[in-house]
């Protein structure tokens, strides 16, 4: 027998073939029912029945695929029952999908004889190959790869995961599961999970971020990705930076159906504390694609376009933003806890000033107050700032007020990088763009710059 008796023309071998051509995501396993039929003038045919989409299980070696099939999928009596158009036939044809081979590892369990076949299907439409059970060469490790990277929903919680390091070692795979498990449940203690990482990579520390970056182009894509979510946690930004890099690698090599978006969410996190911009914006951009009800990524994604002076698409996201649920008021105080941190330059403070307070509408009518207040909280200060902050934006709208005190060094210190000569110029341009007249403007921002002197 060297080709399935479900011919790889049938529609069900076809349409998982269209996944893999177009580098998505097959359902990780799938089972048929097939009967043959015996006729005088046409000789045997199959006689195709139902088809099922099996959840929450996935083997880990060929043996256990096999095992599988003539268990009847390990289902309960009840859940048999009620795929009883599969396993009421003759044949069982399962579909186990490979990833990172792209490719399927095809079964057929014959009931009445108790024989099973075994083929690699795939990359290609009609291409395979059959598999001799007893030497499955490397596919054992693409199985257990598989069901690693298939999702959490095969690992069998923290208990699976256990019962497979026992079985198959501590292979880098089997504890980033673990990593990535722990993070999910535990993710206030990452202490404990920096412990189950050292059970494979026991030179990690929080202390030195060079053991981490060997990791680094040394291990699975998604190894990497896990090691760096937990390097984040710890602080380790720089080595979260570096491994959480591999999503793209991962991505390119699996079609990015296999690269959880959170993980993402952490790339953009990592990089914006490390003040490289660009790749934040990249990374939240590529995680609201696949995350766009969530409102704070927007938000977080908003400010990365406008400090990069993105103004033509930050229209889109502040709408996206608020579609999503997200407040003024809460886009307010996180934009002036974001000046706070000091992270931002002056031109970026200016950008994202100029085009926020404008739009705040009721909101920036409270600003004014409430960034004073919050220049007051700095620390010791002259009696008189408050009022001389109060009487250096008193001729200026409520928005532009917002924006010439958010612009202003009075939450946060300048930057070294700063051109403290522009400051004045640079503070007057965005409370015209907020609704200034320009010469208040210009007597506004030379009172604030004398008053933050």
């Amino acid at each position: 027998m060297t080709a399935p008796l479900l011919v790889l023309d049938h529609d069900w071998h076809r349409s998982r073939a269209h996944l893999r051509g177009q580098r998505m995501r097959p359902p990780p396993l799938v089972a048929a029912g097939c009967d043959l039929v015996h006729d005088a003038e046409r000789g045997r045919s199959v006689a195709v029945g139902g088809l099922a989409v099996i959840f929450g299980t996935f083997p880990a070696t060929v043996e256990e695929l096999r095992a599988l099939a003539k268990s009847r999928l390990h289902l309960g009596e009840q859940q048999a029952r009620e795929l009883d158009a599969v396993f009421s036939n003759r044949l069982l044809a399962v579909w186990a999908w490979l990833p990172t081979r792209r490719q399927d590892l095809y079964l057929e369990y014959d009931r009445a004889t108790g024989e099973d076949h075994l083929w690699l299907i795939g990359p290609g439409e009609g291409q395979h190959q059959m598999i001799d059970p007893s030497e499955p060469g490397d596919l054992d490790d693409s199985l257990l790869e598989a069901l690693v990277l298939n999702g959490a929903a095969h690992w069998g919680g923290a208990g699976g995961l256990a019962r497979l390091v026992e079985r198959h070692g501590r292979q880098p795979l089997l504890v980033a599961a673990q990593v990535a498990d722990h993070l999910e449940h535990h993710p206030r203690d990452p202490a404990a999970t920096l412990d189950l990482a050292r059970t494979a990579w026991p030179w990690l520390s929080t202390q030195d971020e060079a053991g981490w970056a060997t990791i680094s182009g040394n291990e699975h894509p998604w190894v990497q990705v896990q090691l760096g979510r937990l390097a984040l946690r710890l602080g380790m930004l720089r080595a979260a930076r570096l491994l959480l890099s591999a999503t793209g690698a991962h991505e390119g090599l699996l079609g990015g159906a296999h690269i959880a978006p959170i993980a993402l969410f952490d790339l953009a996190q990592a990089c914006e504390a490390l003040d490289d911009v660009i790749a934040a914006e990249q990374a939240f951009a590529r995680y609201v694609a696949a995350r766009n009800h969530d409102a704070d990524a927007w938000r977080r994604l908003l400010f990365c376009r406008l400090r990069l002076g993105r103004f033509e698409v930050a229209e889109e996201g502040l709408r996206r933003y608020r579609g999503c649920g997200g407040k003024d008021e809460d886009l307010a105080l996180q934009l002036v806890a974001a000046i706070v941190r000091g992270r931002w330059r002056l031109t970026e403070r200016a950008n994202v000033a100029g085009f926020l307070a404008p739009r705040l509408a009721t909101t920036a009518a409270l600003l004014p107050e409430t960034l004073i207040d919050g220049a007051l909280r700095r620390g010791p200060a002259e009696p008189d700032l408050r009022q001389r902050l109060r009487s250096a934006v008193a001729g200026l709208p409520a928005a532009a007020a917002a924006a010439a005190l958010l612009t202003a060094p009075v939450l946060a210190e300048l930057r070294a990088d700063d051109q403290r000569t522009e400051i004045a110029a640079t503070i007057a341009e965005v409370a015209v763009k907020a609704g200034a007249d320009s010469g208040a403007a210009r007597a506004a921002a030379e009172s604030l710059v004398g008053s933050c002197a």
